[in-house]
């Protein structure tokens, strides 16, 4: 899809998670911009996919929760050399040092605990990834109803201008026509289906963003999200708030 393209991650990790309420619906001598991956984010299609998700899947993610809690035990050990119940930087950076014992150990430990934990998440993050591509397929011809709809000429990503008014943004009409041509997708993929590569890097982006949301939370003492979707995709999907609002 040629009209994607990409907005700062750190502005999508500051979102809030929620949208909102009310959206400017003007646009300004036809110019108009619009963030591609937060419609596609907080699309209703992609909440409902990732708590269906949640609980198709829900056996092999605590399975994979556990087993991750797990090893983050283990290499919390390894690395905490003087037994103080903490990992200083010191202590970190003796384990990345050339030959280090305790690295070698803490590698051993990840190569054989990560093979399992991938294959536990692995049928839920494929699912994850085919309810996007569905979402992402959606997206161009949400944008140019919203175009038609309002007579803009041109659509720009927020990242490529330097200033523009609240009331050009668009992203959230485009939000409301994808809600309303696609209100769900498909979470089962075909048989041997495999995401496009465009697909692999916008799950990257949003499982980045779920990430730095936890934690935001876990700074400001916010309870953590209940488990769900695969790690650290975890709970239902973040509602990304467009830039500028």
């Amino acid at each position: 899809m040629k009209t994607i393209t990409k907005t700062s991650l750190a502005a999508l990790a500051g979102a809030s998670i929620a949208l909102a309420a009310g959206a400017a619906t003007a646009q300004t001598a036809g110019i108009a911009t619009a963030q591609a991956d937060a419609a596609i984010f907080s699309a209703k299609a992609f909440d409902a996919a990732n708590q269906q998700i949640s609980t198709t899947y829900k056996t092999q993610l605590d399975q994979a929760a556990a087993a991750q809690t797990a090893l983050n035990t283990q290499l919390r050990t390894l690395l905490d050399t003087n037994k103080d119940g903490q990992v200083s930087q010191a202590e970190a950076a003796a384990a990345e040092a050339q030959n280090s014992a305790i690295g070698n150990q803490v590698r051993a430990a990840q190569q054989k605990a990560q093979p399992n934990i991938e294959s536990l998440q692995g049928p839920a993050i494929k699912a994850q990834a085919y309810a996007l591509e569905q979402i992402t397929a959606k997206y161009d011809p949400a944008l140019r109803a919203v175009v038609a709809a309002k007579k803009i000429t041109v659509v720009l990503a927020p990242n490529a201008i330097q200033y523009a008014p609240p009331a050009t943004d668009v992203t959230r009409d485009i939000i409301a026509e994808l809600d309303r041509s696609t209100p769900t997708v498909s979470i089962t993929p075909p048989a041997n289906w495999q995401p496009q590569q465009q697909t692999v890097e916008l799950l990257q982006q949003y499982r980045q963003l779920v990430y730095a949301n936890a934690a935001r939370r876990q700074q400001a003492g916010a309870p953590a999200p209940a488990a769900g979707t695969p790690a650290p995709a975890a709970g239902a999907a973040p509602r990304a708030t467009p830039q500028g609002r």
